[in-house]
């Protein structure tokens, strides 16, 4: 993990109240040099030549994309897969399943590429090196027979997600906002992968990072697929919030500097997130669904979409599925069932603005 680092420089001495008298052979200690009796502008100062030849070791450290500070720091810091690890990631990727690398191999091709590209700026060379490192690392421990199965498709599962959101920051359709949203989310997933199978984390908090991990991979992909994926731009943007604020909240738990509040509110979320097929409005919002007698299939999509974004607007995603399509135009027409308005809201408008249709307790 990159460690973050004070941003280096070094403060200009400071010029004379006055102008200096002149004095005979003055000491030359006491005669200030040329360049600092005019200081040049901040972005043209340089270290003395003293710390350029040794920087202090925080200075040396790299700090995580976001940290970086100016181009000539970024330079400077930026570690860069070597080649060899990059054909150790090529290595990784021959020795998956077909199907899986058919699936890797174009978008991070990609991906390696745009680290290397002299357009692209240091701050996401350093994002694709680091979103790289950590999937090859995650192919080894995937390829490991010591793994255990559960793991290995976890991590399978997260790669996917990560790889998904990659091939969109490399979309020439998708606009800026999105690429830097989409690249911020394959980071956060990559960040969090190791903490499935470090052996120095407690095996509770390792199992639940999988899950959550999980289940933030899984609405990640669930949102691109065509058969799952919201029709609506209102519904699809308040899915790539909610995955949005879902990364950042564990981002925040697995923070050891945010404070006990901070972790405990990212926490609480994502408990809610884990725990949103036990919520007891949604167990009776299944109840009604099964009351007017709801295909399997509506059912399913009404659970995996709970399970990916949470109550209600997980439950309302899946609702919106063409499976549920009848399902809706019932209870819509049940004019005597509370939940009702949630239907015909649902039949009317796009199913992000119906949260406030649920009925209270």
């Amino acid at each position: 993990m990159t460690t973050a680092t004070a941003a280096p420089g070094v403060m200009a001495h400071g010029a004379a109240s006055s102008p200096a008298q002149p004095t005979p052979e003055p000491p030359p200690e006491e005669q200030p040099p040329p360049e600092e009796q005019q200081p040049p502008p901040p972005e043209e100062q340089q270290p003395p030549p003293e710390e350029q030849q040794s920087p202090p070791p925080q200075e040396q450290q790299s700090p995580p994309p976001e940290e970086q500070q100016s181009p000539g720091q970024e330079k400077r810091e930026l570690q860069r897969l070597t080649p060899a690890e990059e054909q150790d990631l090529q290595d990784q990727l021959d020795k998956l399943p077909k199907e899986l690398k058919d699936k890797l191999q174009s978008t991070l091709d990609k991906t390696m590429a745009a680290a290397k590209d002299p357009a692209t700026s240091a701050a996401d060379k350093a994002t694709y090196d680091r979103i790289l490192g950590e999937i090859n690392a995650a192919l080894k421990v995937i390829q490991n027979p010591a793994t255990s199965a559960a793991d290995k498709a976890a991590l399978t599962k997260i790669v996917a997600g990560i790889n998904e959101s990659l091939r969109i920051v490399h979309d020439p359709k998708t606009s800026q906002a999105d690429k830097n949203t989409y690249r911020r989310l394959a980071l956060g997933l990559a960040e969090a992968m190791p903490s499935l199978t470090d052996p120095a984390i407690p095996a509770d908090i390792r199992a639940f990072n999988k899950k959550v991990l999980e289940l933030i991979a899984d609405s990640l992909l669930a949102a691109q697929v065509p058969k799952t994926q919201p029709k609506k731009p209102e519904d699809k943007e308040k899915i790539k919030k909610i995955v949005e604020e879902n990364v950042a909240a564990l981002k925040t738990y697995r923070n050891p500097d945010a404070t006990p509040q901070q972790r405990a509110e990212a926490k609480a979320r994502l408990d809610r997130l884990a725990a949103a097929p036990k919520n007891s409005q949604y167990q009776e919002f299944v109840a009604e669904l099964k009351r007017l007698k709801a295909p399997a299939a509506c059912l399913t999509s009404v659970e995996n979409r709970t399970r990916e974004a949470g109550w209600p607007d997980g439950a309302l995603w899946g609702v919106s599925d063409q499976s549920c399509a009848d399902t809706v135009a019932a209870g819509a027409s049940d004019t005597n069932s509370k939940w009702s308005p949630v239907f015909q809201c649902v039949q009317q408008k796009p199913f992000s603005q119906c949260t406030g249709t649920i009925p209270r307790d």
